[in-house]
């Protein structure tokens, strides 16, 4: 039997990046971004653990400057944020389904018309935010549907 790890290993992701992948749509930073960001999207059973530094999605995106992020501070605190509300649902040291990391930030921030407070000053806010008040995001990446209705955001 093949060993999948080798082939899928466990990735690194920030917090508030289990948010942004709910609303991509192959828009982004630079096409190799687009690209690394579409691969990951492919498997949302993909383990992945919680990290407060650069991830995978990191590793293609052009604000990387030598594995740190040129906007850290403004980044660390939408993971703070994210940490904040999400609770023991995100464990840095326990791996998990993207779809579990998904599906708690949809429950704990989403639900709740908290993603303006976590990361409204972000420079695609406007658009995540339309999404979500338009049922329009990637809910592939949840193990359950959120109900038409959405709060406000």
């Amino acid at each position: 039997m093949e060993d999948t790890h080798s082939i899928n290993p466990i990735a690194t992701l920030r917090p508030h990046h289990a948010l942004c992948v709910l609303f991509f749509e192959g828009k982004g930073y630079s096409q190799a971004f687009v690209e690394n960001m579409t691969a990951f999207l492919v498997d949302p059973s993909r383990q992945c653990q919680i990290t407060a530094g650069c991830d995978i999605l990191c590793m293609a995106c052009p604000n990387n400057v030598n594995g740190q992020c040129s906007d850290e501070a403004k980044v660390a605190l939408f993971d703070q944020r994210a940490l904040s509300l999400t609770g023991a649902h995100f464990q840095a040291d326990q791996p998990m389904p993207l779809y579990e990391l998904c599906q708690s930030v949809c429950d704990a921030i989403l639900q709740q018309g908290l993603l303006a407070e976590v990361c409204g000053e972000c420079e695609w806010a406007t658009l995540c935010q339309g999404k979500w008040r338009r049922g329009d995001f990637n809910r592939q990446l949840l193990y359950s549907d959120p109900t038409s209705s959405h709060p406000s955001v």
